[in-house]
């Protein structure tokens, strides 16, 4: 999938025009919320935090609380779980959305 990093390696759903598109694999089948919650590091590059200390890529770590961002991938997987639900409730039916 493409994540799209800012200049602090933060990730983000998409793209303001100033970031970087990354492929990776790292964030498949997460949310959004989840996705931008967490610093990702390309392979080959470097990322130094404020206190100096540099981090080689491939690197990924959440910069925002963990706690929370399990919570929105949680829930994401619920309404997932809820959508395919209603899914196979309607081919039983036999209703199709329209197209």
């Amino acid at each position: 999938m493409t994540i799209y990093i800012d200049s602090d390696c933060r990730c983000h759903a998409s793209d303001d025009g100033t970031m970087t598109a990354v492929e990776t694999d790292v964030f498949d089948g997460k949310c959004p919320a989840f996705l931008e919650g967490y610093r990702y590091v390309p392979p080959g590059t470097l990322w130094t935090r404020e206190d100096g200390v540099t981090f080689a890529g491939e690197m990924v770590a959440p910069w925002q609380d963990y706690e929370t961002l399990k919570a929105y991938q949680e829930q994401y997987e619920a309404n997932q779980a809820e959508l395919q639900d209603m899914r196979a409730a309607l081919e039983i039916l036999e209703v199709t959305p329209d197209e």
